[in-house]
């Protein structure tokens, strides 16, 4: 069982390591606790685990779904984190984190690979909910979403981190793939940090403009 009492501690020394805000964690939870227990939870960038976290305890709180954790760990090779102790470490900051909530292979799956590759190789269900949080330039989020379109759902939703960061161009690549036919861009929801609007944020498209 997904302990909610070590998940939900914000205080500074007791909150998992990471860079996604607590308004966005909660808005996470409530997407996963939506998703049918047929239907697959799956986060494209974890990091030390924040999300991960918040994704499994809506899981738990709702129908049951998997969660699957995608990220390269320390097989990064981006100049920025493949030099950064932050992300050099993150693997078994990762699985630490995941035995203190209580996370086993029965609720979550981590896949060390990038976005595209495990969709390449990816044979588990229809994905209920897509949490991105990997390389936000406009071309790496295009094809990222273009990768695991086919794996989406017919009611899926689709969340992406950082997209009220101006420096960021996450809103801009989720345009190119879910702008068009069969998704709710015009509904889409854009939800600010409130501590600093110009960061961090989180964007919700949903597929034809229904629930998962």
């Amino acid at each position: 069982m997904i302990r909610a009492t070590v998940v939900g501690d914000w205080r500074r020394k007791h909150r998992a390591e990471g860079m996604v805000e607590r308004g966005a964690c909660v808005q996470l939870r409530e997407l996963a606790a939506a998703v049918p227990a047929g239907l697959a939870v799956v986060e494209l960038g974890a990091f030390r685990g924040r999300s991960a976290g918040w994704l499994l305890l809506g899981a738990q709180d709702g129908h049951g779904a998997h969660v699957t954790s995608v990220d390269p760990w320390e097989s990064r090779t981006d100049d920025y984190s493949c030099h950064s102790p932050r992300y050099t470490n993150s693997w078994d900051a990762f699985q630490d984190h995941l035995r203190r909530i209580g996370a086993t292979p029965a609720e979550h799956t981590a896949v060390k690979a990038t976005a595209v590759q495990a969709a390449e190789e990816w044979s588990g269900p229809q994905v209920g909910l897509l949490y991105h949080d990997a390389e936000h330039t406009a071309d790496a989020v295009a094809q990222d979403l273009e990768a695991w379109l086919p794996h989406l759902s017919s009611a899926a939703v689709v969340a992406l981190h950082d997209a009220c960061d101006p420096r960021m161009d996450v809103v801009a690549g989720a345009e190119r793939v879910l702008g068009g036919d069969g998704w709710d861009w015009a509904g889409r929801e854009l939800l600010p940090w409130r501590r600093r609007p110009n960061r961090l944020g989180l964007l919700i498209v949903r597929r034809n403009g229904r629930p998962a």
